[in-house]
């Protein structure tokens, strides 16, 4: 075989699974991403404003919200392929239903679909990063992390290209049937791409969790709860942050510069390109740099880029403005992305392997909570017109106060890998509370 760079070499070495595994959370991601990129602008072609579109929205995070945590507790000492194939049913039936309802008006029902497609969701984003560990060798994480977040940038960039293209063709006609490439043409296409994923699921193999994991759901370790809050406490932080402003990206670009969803998912894919290849260097990066390069170097500059794209709309009318909102937006993206499969690496050794699975549901409960929380407090800004960029900025101080909170536990990490010693979790019987 050819000689790849190197800094994908290392990926040859993954598990025939792991890679299985990839492709179909690609097809899951094409749905997230054709979402992310034009689901806000499709509810706004239906005459919703953007109080509206944020009380739909947040739907998604209300059922993660609160059964994000039973289901983690639920889904310890459990096998998972089971699970991850009923999501990957699940998550596209839903998003289909969601489009429809919209489409033809039953706003009502929509909200009930949006509510069902978070659930979905949760069962996914609970088993993935567990499932993937289980699969791996431990010294492939790192890789194996990486691969799997790639997937989101490179289902970006289909659902990017495939929006530019559909939106460049307008419509055209055929035998007398006049086909039109909207918004809801391109969700309607990645979302029915997105059923061939629970398929690819099933083909998984199915390995047992560690032996010393108490399947029991109500058993929780009285040591675990204060490593668990010290690692979220930053996620909290971070998702607080980008609920305010990352969904709104294209209400932002829209309203503000006024550009299309074509222009802005063509621009959108030229930033996932460049996610692709950052979260493929993640591993070497880590090496070279520690965990605070990968993490607080990466994370830090990001946040400088956010704040200056927000401010661009004080000057929105001058020339430069939309050139270096732009620039801000595509270089922002891939900086931030990086880091996060160096922060799953980093919490997922941290707070140990029988703490996986509700660290996972954790985190879903917390972005699906903070998410759906800043899109209600989004909502009434915007209905009070406060200008985006006290949106933006607020953001940034958040990411702030959540990049200084990792460092304590890299410090901790740091320390254990000097000493050799074993996950700050102990692994004796479980304590139950």
């Amino acid at each position: 075989m050819p000689r790849l760079p190197f800094w994908l070499e290392s990926y040859r070495t993954l598990p025939r699974c792991v890679i299985l595994f990839a492709a179909g959370q690609f097809l899951i991601n094409l749905i997230n991403t054709a979402q992310f990129l034009l689901l806000n602008l499709f509810l706004k072609a239906h005459q919703l404003d953007d109080p509206m579109i944020a009380a739909l929205s947040s739907q998604r995070f209300v059922a993660t919200f609160f059964l994000a945590i039973p289901a983690g507790l639920w889904l310890r000492g459990q096998r998972l392929r089971g699970p991850l194939v009923i999501g990957a049913a699940l998550f596209p039936l839903t998003a289909l239903a969601s489009l429809e309802t919209v489409q033809y008006g039953m706003m009502t029902a929509a909200s009930g679909c949006f509510l069902l497609m978070g659930v979905a969701g949760l069962i996914l984003n609970v088993g993935s990063l567990p499932m993937v560990l289980r699969m791996v060798p431990a010294g492939k994480s790192s890789e194996a992390l990486s691969l799997l977040f790639a997937t989101w940038a490179a289902a970006s960039i289909c659902g990017g290209t495939l929006s530019s293209v559909l939106q460049g063709v307008g419509h055209f006609e055929v035998a007398g049937l006049r086909l039109v490439f909207d918004e809801y043409a391109t969700l309607l296409v990645l979302t029915v791409a997105g059923f061939g994923a629970p398929f690819i699921y099933a083909r998984l193999p199915d390995p047992p969790p560690d032996s010393s994991v108490v399947g029991h759901w109500l058993h929780l370790h009285r040591a675990d709860l204060p490593v668990l809050l010290r690692v979220l406490v930053p996620t909290l932080l971070i998702a607080t942050g980008a609920g305010l402003s990352i969904q709104f990206l294209n209400l932002f670009f829209n309203t503000v510069h006024h550009l299309d969803a074509a222009r802005y998912s063509a621009f959108g894919t030229v930033s996932n390109v460049l996610v692709l290849v950052a979260g493929l260097i993640v591993p070497e990066v880590k090496r070279r740099f520690g965990w605070r390069g990968a993490i607080i170097g990466v994370q830090g500059v990001a946040v400088v880029l956010l704040a200056v794209m927000g401010l661009t709309e004080l000057w929105a009318w001058t020339k430069w403005a939309l050139p270096v909102a732009l620039l801000c937006f595509i270089v922002r993206q891939p900086l931030m992305s990086m880091a996060g499969p160096a922060i799953s690496e980093l919490t997922m050794s941290y707070v140990g392997e029988r703490n996986r699975e509700l660290m996972s549901a954790c985190n879903g409960a917390i972005w699906s909570g903070a998410w759906w929380l800043a899109a209600r407090v989004f909502q009434v800004l915007r209905a009070a017109e406060l200008p985006y960029w006290v949106v933006f900025i607020t953001t940034s101080v958040l990411y702030l106060a959540g990049i200084q909170s990792y460092l304590g536990i890299i410090r901790t990490m740091d320390r254990r890998q000097v000493a050799g010693s074993d996950p700050v979790v102990p692994e004796g019987p479980p304590e139950p509370s």
